[in-house]
């Protein structure tokens, strides 16, 4: 009887190692908000207050957005995530507005991003942005570099222009002075790198 029992004993230390060896590993817990709220809080995204400039907060939700993409937050729950980072008068602003999205709609990250830029990066401000960007020249003061800088800087505010290569080469050798635009002539530029390149030379 004792070997047996000891016999029985040695099998059941053999199998269950085996067992537990060829069990799945259990499935992994689903992060919610406060993960991914505190993950946002360590690589630094600030809070935003409402403030009126829209560069402001142009910056703040690409700041965002960057970081929920390396953080691969889930879709669903961007929303709730991100708007633990309003204060002040954004978070009365988003208090006042989320009611009457629930109404109609699940309120998407799409849909947060709209009604962000609708009310703290106006149509209208981007319309000057893209009256500012179309009457862009270089002045007797200004270097190239400081022509190409300011002309970067107003990249944002055309995407479809700044995507295609031969419309940004264009509008950037049209806003050179005169000078610099006869002495360029015998470069013929394919694209925009070659563009600055040639910048370079006849500087």
């Amino acid at each position: 009887m004792a070997i047996a029992t000891t016999v029985a004993s040695t099998l059941q230390r053999i199998v269950n190692p085996i067992a537990n060896a060829i069990q799945p590993p259990p499935e992994p817990q689903p992060r919610g908000i406060k993960y991914h709220y505190e993950s946002l809080r360590r690589n630094r995204v600030p809070i935003f207050d409402g403030n009126p400039d829209p560069e402001v907060s142009r910056n703040w939700l690409k700041n965002v957005e960057t970081q929920l993409h390396l953080l691969e937050i889930p879709e669903e729950l961007r929303v709730e995530v991100v708007t633990s980072f309003l204060e002040d008068w954004a978070r009365k602003w988003w208090e006042t507005m989320s009611p009457s999205l629930f109404e109609i709609e699940q309120i998407s990250w799409q849909i947060f991003r709209r009604e962000f830029l609708k009310q703290y990066y106006p149509a209208e401000f981007r319309l000057q942005k893209l009256s500012e960007f179309e009457n862009f020249k270089q002045t007797s003061d200004m270097t190239v570099m400081e022509y190409t800088s300011r002309f970067n800087d107003l990249e944002t505010y055309v995407p479809t222009i700044m995507s295609d290569e031969t419309l940004k080469t264009h509008r950037f050798k049209k806003g050179l002075n005169n000078h610099i635009q006869t002495a360029l002539a015998v470069f013929k530029p394919k694209n925009f790198a070659d563009l600055i390149g040639a910048n370079e030379r006849v500087n």
